[in-house]
């Protein structure tokens, strides 16, 4: 057994000098001066503070402490000596000299310790997350997100919102990306991890619940991508007999409240938030986050090739030709090589060009000096080729630069983008595909061309994506509340089978019995994330389960 702590690690002033106190936390190096004297740190989730030892046994006791032990210790504060004092720390002005000493757990084996200037890479740091976790930065982050969370609950029960949890295992129904089946015991029948609570805040519209809100849990079994995990966290909130300008208006004041508490930066003179058009922003950006379906981007690779850490102020990046070994001579990618050489001296250190076929598409990066040494890129599974979606015949064009001009990381641009097509092409399948999902209202004037081509037309839908920096943070939309309409869409539009359509018929029948207007946005916002590979690297999942465990849901490898 050990004593209860009086106060925590970072508690402790020159107010506190002659209290007698207990500590627990976790040892850090202790500092020998003399048979009799030592200096042993002790941390914890609030802070530091020294502990001096002047106890011969005590010091012996201490020596065989690894590193990361869990400790509880009593003692009494004393004031440092002047030269002593250490202004960096919050209790830099008090140490506690110590008379009794527990060890509750000896740490042993230890990949890395969390107070080491260099880190091990992002894979070995996501295979020990507990122990990445007491670090400050991280730390900081989780309690950051924490009172986001609490600013967001608070803000919005003020605006009359309602907390509803809605359930997580669902049906099986073609909301756009691909789902988690979960298998039941009944043969034949599944469940879907919920891809977002679309359409149970839609039935909690229909059910007069005005406003709506949770801190929602969502998986989807996509592609990985940086931006991208298989299971998340997101703002989701809906309002009945809204739109579309009241929604925005409103995250508007959210988002300025999450920033003045959590960051303590006042970005009032930022609303309103400018908007543009989708067009408007392929036409002058080149890009639309999220849509990837626009080649030649710039894309930043810094994280694949260089340490986190790494303070030398490169950036790597990358821009894939689809089809650019076919489309370029030899002579054309001589002469982009004769341009590498002219920028030696340049702020671009280096261009490299790498034809991709079959045989190099796992390891094309090998030739690229830029890229080959990368000890990161040889721990990772393919996932940077995943990453840039590089395929046979793909020509990839690398670029090592030093940073031309630094952007202030207190400057914070949002940006709305609207009017998206509510429909696209799919190449897969040959049908219309909605552009987001299929629950999307047109906008008023556009209706009367879904009668006609609704592809050629180019329908408009009543989607806001809400844009940080160049990063998507959020999107919504005003939904449909016809049943007619939103069956006309299933069926004549997106040409659903009736099977596929079946399974909307909870929705078809909420919207026929009286579901208001009604419109919202879910935002995006993991303290164990998983890796490219989609793993959880800390507890090692997905993993195998044993024939009997499949027996028993009727599942059979194949």
């Amino acid at each position: 057994t050990f004593p209860s702590r009086t106060h925590t690690c970072g508690d402790l002033c020159s107010s506190h000098v002659g209290q007698r106190v207990i500590l627990n936390g976790w040892a850090q190096k202790i500092r020998k001066i003399s048979s009799e004297l030592a200096f042993l740190p002790i941390r914890d989730s609030f802070g530091t503070t020294q502990l001096v030892c002047t106890s011969s046994k005590l010091r012996e006791e201490l020596s065989q402490l690894s590193m990361e032990s869990v400790i509880c210790i009593e003692g009494v504060v004393i004031k440092r000596s002047k030269e002593t004092i250490n202004m960096q720390m919050p209790t830099g002005e008090i140490e506690v000299e110590i008379d009794k000493f527990y060890c509750l757990n000896l740490a042993n084996n230890l990949p890395f310790f969390p107070l080491d200037r260099k880190l091990p890479n992002e894979e070995v740091r996501l295979r020990h997350r507990y122990i990445d976790l007491r670090r400050d930065f991280l730390q900081n982050n989780l309690r950051k997100r924490s009172l986001a969370s609490w600013t967001v609950r608070n803000f919005l029960v003020n605006e009359g919102f309602v907390e509803v949890e809605t359930p997580i295992l669902f049906k099986s129904t073609s909301e756009g990306a691909r789902e988690f089946l979960v298998p039941t015991r009944t043969k034949g029948s599944f469940y879907a991890l919920t891809q977002s609570p679309q359409q149970y805040k839609q039935l909690l519209m229909a059910g007069g619940i005005d406003k709506y809100f949770q801190i929602a849990k969502c998986f989807r079994d996509e592609d990985l991508r940086t931006d991208r995990q298989p299971e998340f966290t997101q703002i989701d909130l809906e309002m009945s007999f809204v739109k579309a300008d009241e929604i925005r208006s409103l995250i508007e004041r959210l988002l300025i409240k999450v920033w003045e508490k959590v960051l303590g930066i006042d970005l009032k003179d930022k609303i309103p938030f400018p908007r543009i058009t989708f067009k408007e922003a392929i036409s002058k950006f080149g890009s639309d986050k999220p849509d990837t379906r626009y080649g030649m981007e710039i894309k930043d690779i810094s994280s694949f090739v260089f340490d986190p850490l790494d303070q030398s102020g490169y950036y790597a990046e990358c821009l894939v030709v689809k089809n650019g070994a076919t489309l370029l001579s030899n002579s054309e990618i001589k002469s982009l090589k004769l341009l590498d050489d002219a920028s030696e001296d340049s702020k671009f250190k280096c261009v490299r060009i790498n034809r991709v076929n079959a045989e190099k598409l796992k390891s094309w990066f090998s030739d690229s000096p830029i890229l080959k040494n990368s000890p990161n890129l040889l721990n990772q599974d393919n996932s940077l080729s995943k990453e840039l979606d590089v395929e046979v015949e793909d020509l990839v064009i690398v670029n090592k630069r030093k940073q031309l001009f630094t952007i202030s990381p207190f400057d914070y641009n949002f940006l709305w983008i609207e009017s998206f097509p509510l429909f696209t092409h799919d190449n897969e399948t040959g049908r219309l595909a909605s552009t987001h999902h299929p629950f999307t209202a047109p906008i008023p004037e556009d209706v009367k061309l879904l009668f006609k081509d609704p592809e050629q037309a180019c329908v408009k839908g009543q989607h806001y994506d809400l844009v940080l920096n160049g990063i998507e943070i959020g999107g919504g939309s005003i939904r449909i509340h016809s049943a007619k309409l939103q069956s006309m869409i299933f069926n004549e539009i997106l040409k659903l089978s009736d099977e596929e359509a079946k399974r909307f018929d909870h929705l078809i029948k909420a919207l026929e019995q009286g579901c208001p207007p009604h419109g919202g946005i879910a935002l995006d916002v993991m303290a164990f994330p998983k890796a490219a590979s989609g793993s959880d690297l800390t507890v090692s999942c997905p993993s195998e389960v044993s024939e009997e465990r499949m027996k028993e849901y009727g599942i059979q490898l194949i």
